[in-house]
């Protein structure tokens, strides 16, 4: 009786330290929208998944569709040819970085989601 005590309370520390570890790896398997803002020549031509939650989408005539996404760390523009999320869904998508135009020293990053 003890060791099927044993064996049960150590498959359930097995099970919660994988539990545990799967989502921190999860949670920081995403770069954060922060550093990419910070350092975009860090990302500069590379394929990432960001996620984060959709706070605004605009639609010019089906040709320019765009929304804003908001990770805990800040906020950038996602281009997309897909359609518009919902506005408070969350969403994590896969594309590139590319800068959109720059102003004097202003300049606005935008990610482009893959088709």
């Amino acid at each position: 009786m003890r060791r099927k005590i044993i064996i049960v309370l150590l498959t359930v520390t097995a099970v919660m330290i994988g539990v545990g570890a799967w989502y921190y790896l999860r949670q920081s398997q995403y770069p954060q929208i922060e550093k990419i803002l910070s350092n975009p020549k860090a990302y500069e031509g590379k394929v990432i998944t960001i996620e984060g939650e959709v706070t605004d989408r605009t639609s010019f005539f089906i040709v320019v569709k765009f929304y804003k996404l908001r990770d805990k760390t800040g906020e950038i523009i996602v281009v997309t040819q897909k359609p518009l999320p919902e506005i408070r869904s969350k969403v994590h998508v896969t594309g590139k970085i590319d800068e959109a135009f720059s102003i004097g020293d202003r300049r606005l990053l935008v990610f482009v989601q893959e088709s």
